[in-house]
């Protein structure tokens, strides 16, 4: 049976899954089963049989465990679920996620408690300001990429070495033709900046992210922030914000080929 219709056959029972995924939770007896989930008692000692003879549960003195399948096919049904829950919000519907690596699509389902923040039409700059505070109440421990330049953002953006900052190869490039002598080039060369190519903004401070995605036709959305405050989501943010850094070019590096 292939890796796929063992996850249908799971999921084709209420029963069989909600008795794999609370055995993956706690290794329990049948017993224990039979009142935690909400089925008669034979159909919960007929799923029992039929998740052991799949390979996905085993029977030990203590009760009943999850084999190395049986954790895979719960780790993917949980997923599912947090995938769902992220794409109840229209969002992802209208923001294109392609502007993300693959890896980290692949792992967007650790946004399911985000919270989608949108400013109204009477305030249509609420988001931004949302975002400023954000970073002020940061402090120096922020990290931030930006594929625009933003005057508000920049305001807030502190100057401290451990505050790091990714800007847009076009951002970058036009701050250049502002300056005008060479000393002035050098002293923009030292600020702790990196340059890559980028479509996607996103801030990593100690106890929060926030995302923002260009929309599916490719525009700037600057009214709408994805923010996200739990361990998971916090740890999918700081990989990204790795990820950007490592294949970004310093600026020192960026100044000299180009000014």
């Amino acid at each position: 049976m292939s890796s796929d219709s063992i996850v249908e056959y799971v999921l084709g029972s209420s029963v069989r899954t909600d008795v794999l995924l609370a055995v993956v939770a706690e290794g329990r007896s049948i017993g224990e089963l039979i009142d935690a989930v909400e089925a008669s008692e034979s159909a919960v000692y007929n799923a029992v049989g039929d998740l052991e003879r799949k390979g996905l549960v085993r029977s030990l003195e203590a009760g009943w465990a999850a084999t190395g399948s049986g954790q895979l096919v719960a780790d993917l049904l949980e997923q599912q679920g947090n995938l769902c829950r992220l794409l109840a919000d229209d969002y992802w519907r209208e923001h294109d996620v392609a502007a993300l690596p693959r890896r980290f699509r692949l792992r967007l389902t650790e946004l399911a408690d985000a919270e989608v923040v949108r400013a109204p039409d009477s305030d249509p700059h609420a988001v931004v300001r949302e975002v400023c505070d954000r970073v002020e109440r940061a402090g120096t421990d922020v990290d931030i990429v930006t594929p625009i330049y933003q005057a508000e953002y920049e305001s807030v953006m502190p100057d401290a070495t451990d505050a790091r900052l990714i800007v847009d190869r076009t951002v970058a490039l036009d701050a250049l033709e502002r300056i005008d002598s060479p000393e002035e080039a050098d002293q923009w060369a030292e600020t702790p900046v990196r340059v890559l190519d980028l479509d996607v903004g996103i801030g990593v401070t100690d106890s929060e992210i926030m995302l923002s995605l260009p929309t599916i036709d490719g525009q700037w959305d600057s009214r709408t922030e994805v923010i996200a405050e739990d361990d998971r989501a916090m740890e999918w943010g700081r990989d990204l914000f790795e990820h950007y850094w490592d294949r970004a070019t310093p600026n020192d590096e960026f100044v000299a080929e180009h000014f």
